[in-house]
């Protein structure tokens, strides 16, 4: 009986990751390979980017990129590992200035103060600033549930944004199979993991035909990112964008 193509992609995969089996180099100059990854990334192999987000899918989407951040900067300091500084720091402030406006006039749970907080955090200790995590994690779900539920071309919507972003910042977080952009790579592990989340957890897909072959695909995805500390040898970049391709063609099929 032939085996299914997701079910023999996934036993690649898992080979992958125990090292079994090695990785394809390809020859393509570094410099325009990350910039057709890039390309991959925005648009998908299959034309220009179909997704567009209305105003509160582009808030929406803001909230989990800072609850991706947020993520990443909980795992360093559960591992005591180093760089938390960062994404408590540049990344958070550049999202929160672009959203501020919006999050005053919803009078959102996430404030300024509370940003502030968190770039003060990590001088205080790894037990202070995972509390303060935590309260700025709460914070942004409250300020996330004030928008509404969430239909299901939103979920959609969202998630595909979500691994866009997250594919095209391993693409530019990888060369040769390692990694050279350690805080890229980690922003990008975020960014999948509120994808993989949402699609998870979405009522509106849940059941409906397709879902279940899209959670299997993003979940190829996220084995990109097997862990907060990326492995000696990763992906190739040009599989994880094959991986995007096909997860959007999934969502294609749900909407």
């Amino acid at each position: 009986m032939a085996v299914p193509e997701l079910s023999r992609r996934s036993a690649l995969w898992s080979l992958l990751l125990a090292g079994i089996v090695t990785l394809p180099v390809f020859a393509q100059s570094g410099a325009k390979m990350a910039a057709s990854l890039v390309q991959i990334a925005q648009t998908g192999s299959r034309g220009p980017a179909a997704i567009q987000l209305d105003a509160a899918d582009a808030y929406r989407l803001a909230l989990l990129k800072m609850k991706g951040q947020l993520s990443v900067a909980r795992a360093l300091l559960q591992l005591r590992a180093s760089g938390v500084e960062y994404h408590l720091g540049r990344p958070l402030q550049s999202i929160f200035r672009d959203t501020e406006s919006e999050l005053d006039h919803r009078g959102a749970p996430f404030t300024a103060d509370i940003l502030q907080e968190l770039e003060n955090a990590p001088a205080g200790g790894a037990v202070r600033a995972l509390a303060t995590v935590e309260l700025a994690v709460t914070a942004i779900n409250g300020s996330f549930a004030q928008t509404g539920a969430l239909d299901a071309e939103s979920v959609l919507a969202l998630a595909e944004a979500l691994l866009r972003e997250a594919v095209a910042d391993y693409a530019d977080a990888v060369t040769d199979n390692e990694v050279i952009d350690l805080p890229r790579y980690q922003s990008g592990r975020g960014l999948v993991t509120e994808a993989e989340a949402l699609v998870r957890h979405a009522s509106g897909l849940q059941g409906r035909p397709g879902h279940t072959e899209l959670l299997d695909v993003v979940t190829l995805i996220r084995q990109a990112w097997p862990g907060i500390m990326p492995p000696p040898i990763v992906f190739d970049p040009l599989d994880v964008a094959g991986r995007l391709d096909e997860a959007i063609a999934a969502m294609e099929q749900l909407r």
